[in-house]
């Protein structure tokens, strides 16, 4: 064995070995193994890989590699979610294409990603942006389509000026585009959406069955947000329109949904969004109008995220001249436009109870608008509430007509009854979740598979042959929206000289006149395509069925393929895609079940988010705090091995957690794999010295033995146990312990021999370099028989194993787990003065090594002499000092 540790020529031999042997590649179906899916998020192909990506592909690779070992059939693929905005913007810097641009970076990554040592199967790689894959992409959006989950509507959108794209809500940070910090501004524009909104109660209901962490479920519980409430009736009432006497016969009114109609009758103003329709409907009777205009369009400038936050500055404008009626009041009340309402959530509009609601307290004082107390949680003889501010709780119910005295549980009930039978109101289900817009403006995407066709819609017949076709209107001009047939599919990306985004908000490809102009494969007439592109969250919401059948060419993926593999067993991911593409993909799989094209309604298991990889310095890592981590430059310095092993070790993995990175603490991972690598070297030299094992063993210390074996075996359990749990830095510290241990043994021992390749086989998933490497040396340097003399840990022995990775995982003997620990008291002239921690079996002189090492004990011992010591083994010691 070569007397240093080279990683740089052991890293590179065992890659390729591994490569070149197909050691990784999952077939669908291998005889009496049970098959296992583990499932990470694909790249973006950003042209290198930061520390990030380790922390996201070489710590769940630990876990593939020990699946395999436990004997299981694991798929661990990947890919590249190769289409989006980013790459269409570094190409327009650079002025390349966004294709050469993204082709060249996935080529680069992949040198990157064969670097890291991860055994992804490349085999079943995938590429969102090439047309074998977009394809299956538009198909499944045309059946999405044809059974009315997607549609076109006018929504407002958060728009970006540079970036000239419709962004997320998630991709707006203070009011800017997380890409190029521009202020975003809000737009109304003609845009696709899925009806994720249809499947939101079976995303809440299906969440419940799923083992996943309570705070992923609970972020997506309030994601989309279900409330239990009414949707209540508010007559308009002034000069021009009917008076509170008439408000049952009223066709104008507002249309508010609450969770608390318990507190209608504290309801002493109402709030519409900027957005709501009826401000336009009622301009004749504003009087203050242009000062209303002014507000609704400043409202514009700020997105909704910002518009909700609870401790924002409270904004309005009153709608003079324009009054409601409380229909349980009878009560005239103010109507205010606000920006905290929101025109996505409820109708747009609230009634305003700032007894019992912060945010409408905090408005109500700031305009100076009444506040009502109607619920109480304790009544006093004057009927009012002794709480100050804003009551949210439950309680007795004041000041509300025949209603007073009952719990708010049961007035909510009631009042809501009432309402019914009076016309008034009804019981009503409302969501924070909206459709999800997937329009984007851009280039680089996978194009809209639609065809708009004016002939068609203009023809009665078309109607007739197809009752449900849809039309989008064009230029003030109606059109039939036209499916492209599936052997059209796929309609490609057509090339560009100029991908910059037009200032009128129409994508890029609308510049390639060839392209867009297209016959109409309906009725053979002109016609036009869709020039916006997807979302790329559509990209990756069913990427993980593609990989049981990267190669199909008649379908998405065979039926018998994904039965294999689907559902995911476990989909390690970060935190961040809980609230999208995580829901969305959930949706994804709901409704490609509903159209039956799969046969499962949830597409993981078991989901586990990671934590995040910090700066040196405690700071989130950027190029503008000149603190970023170059994985690069740490596997020429130290090697994978020690890279991974480090970012391993840096904290529990399945903890949603942020872990600063520390050059001292790596470094340190690199010197404990150098000591199990001389430690190998020194077990060598030290048993060809050895004549005879009788003479040894003879004198070998029982106690010593027996501990070591213990250790062995309660080794294999806390690895095992820890990897399962994705506990790897605690596994990591044992096996340090385990290491430490075995230096400190008499390398004579033959029985050594079978410890190190145990800590080589428990190391093999964490540095599987290095542990390849010091493996194979071990294979073709002694017998089988040899190795496993005395241990009894299970294991192949066949000299035909082309890997340590085909070696089962070791199984420890329950009868040989102890504790290896236990207490001791120590007594310092019969007085407890303390305790220590020692190991089983420990004498008398390593308990009082032990008390040396303890300085609230010490300090008792100082100045004075011990005289004699009494040692009940494993219980007390007692020092007997003057």
């Amino acid at each position: 064995m070569s007397s240093t540790y080279d990683h740089k020529q052991i890293e590179p031999k065992w890659q390729k070995h591994w490569e070149e042997q197909g050691i990784f590649h999952a077939a669908d179906v291998v005889r009496g193994k049970k098959n296992f899916y583990l499932l990470v998020e694909f790249p973006y192909p950003s042209g290198n890989l930061h520390i990030g990506h380790w922390y996201a592909f070489a710590i769940p690779d630990i876990f593939a590699r020990f699946m395999r070992m436990r004997g299981f059939n694991v798929l661990f693929p990947i890919g590249f979610d190769a289409f989006g905005l980013p790459a269409e913007n570094a190409a327009l810097k650079r002025g390349i294409n966004p294709r050469t641009w993204t082709h060249d970076n996935i080529e680069y990554m992949r040198k990157q990603l064969r670097r890291m040592g991860a055994s992804f199967d490349w085999e079943r790689e995938v590429v969102t942006c090439e047309p074998d894959y977009y394809r299956w992409t538009q198909w499944i959006f045309l059946q999405f389509f044809k059974a009315g989950l997607a549609y076109q509507a006018d929504s407002l959108v958060n728009w970006c000026h540079s970036c000239k794209t419709v962004l997320a809500n998630e991709q707006v940070i203070d009011g800017r585009c997380e890409r190029c910090e521009s202020a975003v501004m809000q737009r109304k524009m003609k845009q696709w959406l899925l009806k994720i909104k249809d499947f939101a109660d079976a995303l809440l209901h299906d969440l419940e069955t799923l083992p996943w962490p309570e705070e992923i479920k609970e972020a997506q519980r309030n994601w989309i947000g279900r409330s239990e409430g009414a949707l209540v009736k508010f007559p308009i009432s002034n000069f021009q329109f009917p008076n509170k006497s008439q408000i049952t016969n009223s066709n104008l009114y507002v249309e508010v949904f609450t969770t608390r109609p318990d507190t209608i009758f504290g309801a002493t103003y109402l709030v519409l969004a900027p957005e709501h329709p009826l401000i336009e409907n009622l301009e004749s009777g504003i009087k203050n109008l242009e000062e209303v205009k002014e507000y609704i369009e400043r409202a514009k400038t700020k997105t909704e995220m910002e518009r909700g936050q609870l401790q924002k500055e409270k904004t309005g404008v009153e709608l003079a001249g324009i009054r409601a009626v409380n229909p349980a009041t009878k009560e005239e009340i103010p109507i205010w436009v606000a920006d905290y309402v929101l025109m996505g959530y409820g109708t747009g509009a609230i009634m305003a109870v700032p007894g019992h609601d912060a945010r409408d307290f905090a408005f109500a004082q700031e305009f100076h608008l009444p506040i009502r107390k109607v619920i109480s949680p304790e009544v006093g003889a004057n009927g009012r509430s002794p709480v100050q501010g804003a009551y949210e709780g439950e309680g007795a119910v004041v000041n509300s007509g025949k209603f007073t005295g009952l719990d708010s549980q049961t007035a909510r009930e009631r009042i809501v009854a009432w309402l019914e039978l009076n016309k008034l109101g009804k019981r009503s289900t409302s969501y924070k979740l909206r459709d999800w817009l997937i329009s984007r403006q851009r280039y680089w995407g996978c194009p809209i598979p639609i065809i708009y066709c004016r002939r068609c819609w203009e023809n009665p017949k078309s109607k007739i042959q197809n009752p449900k076709l849809v039309g989008s209107e064009i230029d003030g001009v109606m059109h039939a929206v036209i499916p492209v047939p599936g052997d059209q599919l796929p309609v490609e990306l057509p090339e560009l000289d100029d991908y910059k985004p037009r200032d009128d908000g129409r994508s890029p490809l609308s510049k390639a006149a060839d392209w867009v102009r297209v016959k109409c494969p309906q009725c053979g007439g002109a016609a036009e395509r869709e020039t916006d592109t997807l979302d790329t969250f559509i990209d990756s919401s069913w990427y993980f069925l593609r990989y049981t059948d990267p190669g199909n060419e008649k379908v998405f993926a065979a039926q018998e393929k994904m039965a294999q593999w689907m559902p995911v067993n476990l989909y390690s991911g970060g935190a961040e895609h809980t609230t999208m593409h995580l829901l969305y993909s959930r949706f994804w799989i709901k409704a490609m079940e509903r159209l039956k094209l799969v046969p499962w309604c949830e597409p993981y298991v078991r989901r586990l988010n990671r934590g995040i990889i910090l700066g040196p310095d405690g700071q989130k890592m950027s190029k503008s705090h000149g603190n970023v981590v170059d994985p690069d430059e740490q596997v020429e310095r130290l090697g994978a091995d020690a890279v991974r092993m480090y970012l391993a070790f840096i904290g529990p993995y399945a903890t949603v957690g942020a872990y600063p990175w520390s050059m001292n603490s790596i470094v340190g991972v690199r010197r404990f794999l150098e000591r199990v690598w001389m430690l190998g070297n020194k077990l060598k030299t030290q048993n060809s010295k050895l004549k005879t094992k009788e003479t040894f063993i003879n004198k070998y210390p029982a106690v010593q033995k027996k501990r070591l074996q213990m250790l062995a075996h309660q080794t294999i359990k806390k690895v095992t146990e820890d990897i399962e749990s994705f506990k790897f830095n605690t596994a990591i510290a044992q096996l340090m312990t385990y290491t430490n241990e075995l230096v400190k043994a008499d390398l004579r021992d033959p029985a050594m021999r079978d410890y190190y390749t145990l800590l080589i086989v428990l190391l093999a998933p964490f540095a599987p370099h290095i542990a390849e490497e010091l493996w194979q040396r071990m294979r073709f340097a002694h017998a089988a028989d040899q190795r496993r003399s005395n241990t009894q840990i299970n294991a192949d022995d066949s000299e035909n194993v082309s890997s340590i990775f085909k070696e089962p995982w070791p199984k420890f003997d329950p009868r040989l787990i102890l504790e290896m620990k236990v207490s001791v008291v120590i007594q310092i002239n019969g007085k407890k003065r303390g305790m220590v921690e020692v190991l089983r079996g420990a004498g008398e002189e390593e308990v009082f090594a032990a008390v040396g090492a303890a300085p609230e004990i010490q300090k008792y011992l100082r100045g004075i002499t011990v005289t004699k010591k009494v040692y009940v083994k494993g219980k007390l010691l007692n020092i007997v000092a003057q």
